[in-house]
């Protein structure tokens, strides 16, 4: 067939396109779209075609005798139309879907028989000569990638559609069918096969190719994957599958099925040769459009792949048990993945501001969310005089402040997240000035003190603690106390610049760390400094923490994730970006710190709120039917993260499930405040919380969003975890002491706690490793790395690791 030749598919659809305007014609007498009328005439000359077709149907049925049963079944249906041709006008539209009939009868016998794929193109040229109707086909529409495509302009009486020239996940989106699409896969990748080239090598690769499946075939693709993995040596037939079905419920950025034909072809695929097979296969929707050349098969574009993993990340096997951004849901975006009309009024702001980059608004949004989960603390009051918003979880009371971390590269705008602090503006102002009126009425009462004699004076007036917010990172821990206690228990550490906090937990990481560990959790902090007579206890401590730092500095911070300070972090990595120079001039209306005050203004009417309920506070809950869903969604969680990652990531788990519910407390009582606003304004003096109101049910669109948000954090956390998880092959490698192999079999082997030198022989024993060099090696302990302490002559002491990471409450 020459390529002038219309395929059978496009005679119905001329057939068809016949039919409407001939129906057309009949009902409206005087005009037929593209103001081509048919006439009589026409009907006339339609009769004529449909018993040419029935003549050379009947001669292809001599020609061919395994398909006369089904010439005459077109011979009886084009004599019936013969026949109703003398009908009236009314009932063309009869007429015209027998001759389709008869139409796909001929389409049948074409596509089975040489002899009558000749006499079809004899009839195909009539219908043409005899069609009159200008249809117009875009050459645009033609997609070179699925080799198939419907005319986007069907005459000026249709309107046109625009061409497709772009991919998405949407199924509209292809201009082919399932079956269609599914083969061109398929011979695609037959060819990948049958010549064993692997495309899957490296993780990148395996993971844009089951994405890339994923949005073109959903699980139809799973078995091509497997096809196509099983080229790599790392092949895994569980761990295989298991990502694909990752890949069916994630999303991968900018990954489409075009993808995978981009990759084949740079893999050695001639897509032109596979196209034109394809054209005589399916006999393409096109009239009057070429076979797809090779440049245009070359044009297609690389696809961007967005959340690749940076080169600190380890990369082993195929599946490595650290690259799990592919292993969740989200994937390592939130924003874009968030519904607008379910956010409330501040969160959607902030959304408004930084959607367009996706890694940015997550930024935001969660710097945002921190410094209210801070201020939210703030109004909680003291245990004396409780008040604000807390809830109830795993049998302990709990308030909302996070902890998060955001690393990236340098100079790559994580400097815009001090923005966020400007929501604690009002605040800040107000503690500053209650602060200045308390100083000034000291100095005054210290003035009238000092003017009296030393046997008047009494006591002097005590000078009032100056109080803030927020808590600066480079303070010492004491100095952390301190503040946190002047504030009546609660603080923000908000840093941009993660060294000032690194260097003070580096000269004081035993009281640093104990001081984030138990303030994350609400435990008391004491603090006793006998020179100074100086003693502090806070009860049901407040603190919030938000630091960014480079992927280098996280050492720094965590010296070692044994005592579980690692796990109390959410963290998220704001990917390095292109070389590019960004529109400086994208936001023209207003800087963006008079914007987040703004924000701040619009959030002091809450924190009002909250504060002014002492001895009356509101408990946050979950639903019946959330609490079903939190509770299944974090034992899969666990399940699934015990088994890539270890028993290490209990705890990470553990405690992300316990942000989780966080999250939703801090989104609830936002939308209590839209919604207040929405009714009543701010001037009014309608309360946003009433007098009588004891607990406030998280709402269901909060209840989404979080887990979107969560699941997210779960990539980026585990990431993290598995870079620092080197800590469990040489737990003092972050500390400089380098032990050796054997040094570290030898040394996981003791039992923690005491032990007598007879165990250390034993343990050597069991590892063949000689007795002199476990005595060696059981000196170098003791004396080089000191992790081993001497108790007394033959006995010595493994400090133990605590097991309080592995309980939900810790």
């Amino acid at each position: 067939m020459t390529e002038n030749f219309p395929n059978a598919n496009m005679e119905t659809y001329q057939t068809s396109a016949l039919d409407s305007r001939t129906t057309a014609s009949n009902t409206q007498s005087t005009e037929l779209d593209n103001q081509a009328s048919v006439s009589n005439n026409q009907i006339t000359d339609l009769n004529s075609q449909a018993r040419a077709s029935n003549t050379q149907s009947t001669a292809s049925s001599s020609q061919a005798s395994d398909l006369s049963s089904q010439a005459r079944a077109s011979n009886s249906r084009t004599s019936n139309l013969n026949t109703q041709s003398n009908a009236s006008s009314s009932q063309a539209s009869d007429l015209s879907s027998q001759a389709r009939a008869s139409n796909t009868q001929s389409t049948a016998l074409d596509s089975q028989s040489t002899e009558l794929d000749t006499q079809s193109t004899d009839l195909n040229k009539s219908i043409k000569e005899m069609n009159q109707i200008n249809i117009n086909f875009s050459a645009e529409a033609f997609d070179p990638i699925y080799w198939a495509n419907k005319a986007d302009e069907v005459s000026k009486s249709i309107k046109p559609r625009s061409s497709v020239n772009s991919f998405s996940k949407s199924t509209a989106a292809y201009n082919c069918d399932e079956a269609d699409r599914q083969a061109e896969i398929q011979e695609v990748a037959r060819q990948l096969v049958d010549r064993g080239i692997d495309i899957t090598a490296g993780y990148n690769n395996w993971l844009n190719l089951g994405f890339a499946l994923a949005d073109g075939l959903g699980e139809d693709g799973r078995e091509i994957f497997h096809q196509l993995s099983q080229l790599n040596d790392e092949y895994d037939t569980a761990e295989c599958d298991r990502q694909y079905t990752h890949c069916l419920h994630g999303r991968g950025q900018g990954i489409t099925v075009k993808t995978f034909f981009q990759m084949a072809k740079e893999a050695g695929i001639d897509l032109s040769q596979v196209a034109r097979e394809q054209m005589k296969t399916h006999q393409v929707n096109a009239i009057s459009a070429n076979v797809p050349s090779a440049k245009r098969i070359e044009k297609v574009e690389k696809s961007t792949i967005l959340g690749t993993l940076e080169e600190q990340v380890p990369r082993g096997t195929m599946a490595q048990v650290a690259q799990t951004h592919a292993k969740t849901p989200t994937g390592l975006t939130f924003s874009d993945k968030l519904k607008r009309d379910d956010l409330d009024d501040i969160t959607r702001a902030i959304y408004d501001l930084h959607h367009d980059e996706p890694e940015k608004c997550d930024a935001m949004i969660l710097g945002a969310l921190n410094v209210i989960s801070g201020l939210m603390g703030g109004a909680n009051g003291t245990p004396e005089h409780r008040s604000g918003v807390y809830g109830i979880y795993d049998g302990h009371r709990v308030y909302a402040p996070l902890y998060n971390i955001i690393y990236s590269g340098a100079g790559n705008g994580k400097g815009n997240l001090m923005f966020n602090k400007e929501l604690a503006y009002q605040v800040k102002k107000e503690m500053r000035s209650a602060y200045d009126a308390e100083k000034s009425k000291y100095d005054q009462a210290m003035a009238e003190w000092e003017s009296k004699s030393k046997k008047d004076r009494g006591d002097a007036p005590r000078e009032p603690v100056y109080r803030d917010p927020f808590v600066p990172g480079n303070s010492s821990s004491s100095a952390v106390y301190r503040a946190l206690d002047a504030n009546g228990g609660w603080g923000l550490m908000f840093e941009t610049e993660a060294d000032t906090v690194s260097s003070m937990i580096d000269s004081d990481y035993g009281n640093y760390s104990d001081l984030m560990r138990k303030a994350h959790h609400h435990e008391t902090l004491s603090m006793n400094r006998v020179t100074e007579k100086v003693h502090i206890d806070i009860d049901e401590p407040r603190l919030s923490i938000f630091l960014t730092c480079t992927p280098g500095q996280l050492p720094s911070l965590f010296p070692s994730f044994e005592n579980g300070l690692g796990s109390r972090f959410l963290f998220y990595n704001l990917p390095d970006e292109e070389v590019s120079f960004h529109d400086v001039f994208a936001l023209r209306e207003s800087p963006l710190e008079d914007t987040y005050k703004q924000l701040g203004d619009t959030l002091l009417p809450l924190y009002h709120a909250l504060q002014s309920r002492a001895d009356h506070p509101i408990q946050f809950m979950l639903s019946a039917a959330q609490q079903r869903d939190f509770l299944r969604t974090y034992q899969d969680m666990l399940v699934e993260q015990y088994g890539m990652q270890g028993k290490g990531i209990r705890a990470f788990v553990f405690r992300i499930a316990l942000e989780s519910f966080r999250y939703a407390m801090i989104l609830t009582t936002l939308r209590r405040l839209s919604e207040w606003a929405a009714s009543f304004g701010s001037s009014t003096d309608h309360e946003i919380f009433r007098d009588d109101e004891n607990a406030l049910i998280c709402d269901d669109r909060d209840f989404r969003t979080v887990k979107t948000i969560v699941e997210c954090l779960v990539n980026h956390t585990a990431r993290v975890y598995a870079v620092m998880a080197k800590e469990d092959d040489n737990p003092f490698a972050l500390h400089g002491k380098k032990l050796s192999a054997d040094e570290r079999r030898l040394y996981k082997a003791l039992p923690e706690g005491d032990f007598p030198t007879a165990d250390v022989l034993k343990s050597a024993d069991r590892l063949q490793i000689s007795r002199r060099t476990a005595q060696r090696m059981l000196s170098k302990f003791c004396n080089v790395y000191r992790i081993i302490d001497p108790v007394k002559r033959g006995v010595y002491n493994k400090p133990a690791v605590s097991d309080n990471d592995n309980t939900n409450d810790d």
